[in-house]
């Protein structure tokens, strides 16, 4: 998708080449009319003049005075010509045309031509044709000029202006640059203050940034707000409805403990497998209630100091066992998102690990654009893989250690749209589980709150 930048320029310097190029061409069809109009008005001037000088004799012969005309008009192909013509087919031609004739048709009084004609030379020459009437005969007075030295002018001008459009295009669009980043700086702080966000550091966006998006931050604040305190009411909720539940398992318990019931001895069994069963379903809403954390990002978390600590734990639980448990983690190995929710998962793995090994464990924390978690033992492995990881699982809740942990491990990988991936452990033999998570679906996922 084209960034909103990318689109502000182009469309801004697009109107501004347009603007230019229409404004060039306007002017320059402006000064060459005005030039023009210049140029006829003043082939006019100087054919009244001619006409002025000319005059017939007694004799109906056209007379006329070259000397009052310029030295221009005698210099040949000087780019200034004129022709006289009458009705009685007379006609005096400028010295300056020499041997050359331009076909000019007589007029009557009052009418006039604009003509653009080849003259000597291939000389563009503009025409001004107007017909008199002196001593009662009819003239027709032609003035020429060469176009070529004005339109070499004007191409020059069309070249400097050329020039100076484009520099102050490039200005134009440097200043314009300039404004637009201006503009766009306040988005930037929003983007910091949204990776302040999702590290944990800010539980809002700080910087409300231009009015035009502002309505969408304070927006999206809000609905950070409502799920919030949406989450903590259903972890309330959930908390309570455990704790009024345990209270009368405990109670129920209680009343098995009664003479009348003790002498039915498969009642009592049956009343003590059934609250058992409750309270392994209790405690395990409440493990997944613990999985809608917070909605705000949590922070990196220290791996190794974390998973030290961890392996240092179940050292200790499995001390009478004697198991092994072998870590590695590489240096760009990151996770983001809540620390309760990897202590669960790798507390849930290891743990199952632990349980169902010989003497090895092993722990390899792999980064890169992804960071996995692989959990291998040397013990007899599982034959029902699919089944391990089926959401929903409950073949064997009532017992420990049956699949519990193994369905609230997948419960969290899913919540950060990871993968968790079953198998048998190359290197040691028994199970191998990796658990894979996508740094930039983990950032989306603790960003939004996604459960």
């Amino acid at each position: 998708m084209t960034s909103l930048k990318a689109k502000l320029t182009w469309g801004l310097m697009l109107s501004l080449v347009a603007l230019l190029v229409l404004q060039w061409v306007v002017v320059t069809y402006a000064i060459a009319r005005l030039t023009e109009g210049q140029l006829i008005d003043r082939l006019g001037r100087e054919g009244e003049n001619i006409l002025a000088s000319a005059h017939f004799d007694k004799n109906d012969n056209l007379q006329f005075d070259s000397q009052r005309m310029g030295a221009i008009y005698h210099r040949p192909f000087s780019g200034h010509y004129y022709i006289v013509l009458s009705n009685n087919n007379q006609q005096k031609i400028s010295r300056s045309l020499w041997d050359y004739s331009l076909d000019i048709k007589p007029l009557t009084p009052g009418q006039q031509q604009i003509l653009r004609l080849d003259g000597p030379e291939k000389q563009p020459l503009l025409v001004v044709v107007h017909g008199y009437q002196k001593q009662n005969y009819n003239i027709t007075v032609a003035i020429a000029e060469d176009l070529a030295p004005s339109q070499s002018n004007a191409s020059d001008f069309q070249k400097i202006y050329a020039v100076v459009s484009a520099v102050g295009l490039l200005l134009l669009l440097l200043v314009q640059r300039l404004i637009l980043l201006s503009s766009l700086k306040p988005l930037r702080s929003v983007k910091e203050s949204m990776a302040r966000l999702e590290r944990g550091e800010s539980d809002y966006i700080e910087v409300l940034g231009p009015s035009e998006i502002r309505p969408l931050i304070e927006e999206f604040n809000r609905l950070l707000a409502v799920i919030d305190r949406r989450s903590k009411r259903t972890r309330e909720a959930l908390g309570n409805l455990a704790h009024a539940l345990k209270t009368r398992l405990t109670l129920i318990n209680q009343i098995a403990e009664q003479s009348e019931i003790n002498e039915s001895k498969n009642l009592r069994a049956s009343i003590y497998a059934s609250t058992e069963v409750i309270n392994n379903i209790i405690e395990r809403e409440l493990k997944r209630a613990r999985l809608l954390g917070d909605i705000r990002p949590g922070r990196y978390v220290d791996l190794k100091s974390k998973v030290a600590e961890l392996v240092h734990t179940l050292r200790l639980i499995y001390a009478v066992k004697d198991i092994s448990i072998t870590w590695k983690i590489d240096e760009d190995a990151k996770f983001i998102g809540d620390q309760e929710d990897l202590f669960e998962m790798l507390g849930n793995l290891l743990d199952n690990a632990c349980k169902w090994c010989a003497s090895k464990v092993y722990l390899t924390v792999t980064g890169g654009d992804s960071v996995s978690f692989i959990i291998e033992d040397d013990g007899p492995g599982s034959t029902e893989l699919e089944a391990l990881t089926r959401r929903g699982f409950r073949i064997d809740e009532s017992k420990p250690g049956s699949g519990l942990g193994l369905a609230i491990v997948s419960d969290i990988v899913e919540s950060y749209d990871g993968s968790l991936n079953l198998g048998r452990s190359v290197t040691l033999g028994g199970l191998m589980i990796e658990a894979k998570f996508h740094q930039a679906k983990q950032a989306s996922s603790v960003l939004y709150g996604i459960p």
